[in-house]
């Protein structure tokens, strides 16, 4: 049975999503699974906390946590930014034959993906929900002529060795959210709108912001699903969800909206 005061973490053990969880929650049990999905799936169900990854500097936002902040009434608690090196990791008697598949996530390809053509642009490259599920397969089939691209810490735990490290294209950084049912407090808050189709929509809902000096700290836009040409935009901004200049944006921008969702202020 799952602990309602655990804190629920992307898995298997071994991964940057429970290393973020370490940092946010010293000394608090995980728990991990297999997927973002899940992740909130058990937030959503009664775990206290989780935490997932919203984006990293090289790759942009992880979609899947930006669909689930979308579909879970659930709120951001705080976030940790965490500095992200990828080793090419190898079955520990691995010799110099010829690796013909490289098991990761499709983030930390992304990161190495300058890497991998120069080195290996042969090599089939197949997909996992984690870097570390991909390490844990290779530690537990040991396939020939596979290797895999993760945290030096996983490598370790799987008893496999360290070919390279090093490998992602560029210094990488990965933003991590801790997620819960419950409200916060802070000085950064998020939220989500979707907008009206007309003329000029995006720039007057930004200049909402702008008119009350709040400086916006990140902005995606999602397909919102519903048809081609129809975004959801996620806002990061400095301030306070109580804070009067803030509500004041907010209560403008609901004009120009056809939804709007606060994910929270930490």
């Amino acid at each position: 049975m799952k602990s309602r005061n655990s804190v629920a973490v992307l898995g298997p053990r071994g991964t940057f999503t429970e290393e973020a969880a370490k940092k946010m929650f010293p000394g608090r049990g995980l728990e991990h699974y297999d997927t973002v999905e899940d992740v909130f799936e058990a937030v959503d169900g009664g775990a206290e906390y989780g935490v997932v990854a919203v984006e990293n500097s090289l790759e942009g936002a992880v979609n899947t946590t930006m669909d689930c902040l979308l579909e879970y009434d659930l709120k951001i608690r705080a976030e940790c930014v965490m500095d992200i090196h990828l080793c090419m990791i190898v079955l520990p008697d691995a010799g110099k034959e010829e690796i013909k598949t490289i098991l990761s996530h499709s983030h930390s390809f992304g990161q190495c993906r300058k890497f991998l053509k120069k080195n290996y642009p042969k090599a089939a490259l197949k997909r996992y929900d984690s870097n570390t599920a991909a390490i844990k397969e290779l530690a537990d089939l040991k396939p020939a002529g596979v290797a895999a691209i993760g945290p030096e810490a996983a490598a370790e735990l799987y008893g496999l060795k360290i070919s390279r490290k090093g490998v992602e294209d560029a210094p990488s950084q990965t933003r991590f959210a801790a997620i819960s049912k419950k409200e916060g407090s802070g000085k950064k808050s998020s939220i989500i709108f979707a907008l009206k189709d007309r003329p000029g929509a995006l720039y007057h809902a930004l200049k909402d912001f702008a008119d009350n000096g709040i400086n916006l700290t990140r902005i995606e836009s999602r397909p919102a699903k519903k048809k081609l040409g129809e975004y959801s935009f996620f806002i990061d901004f400095e301030g306070s969800l109580d804070e009067v200049k803030v509500k004041n944006a907010l209560l403008s921008l609901k004009e120009k909206t056809t939804f709007l969702k606060e994910l929270g202020s930490y």
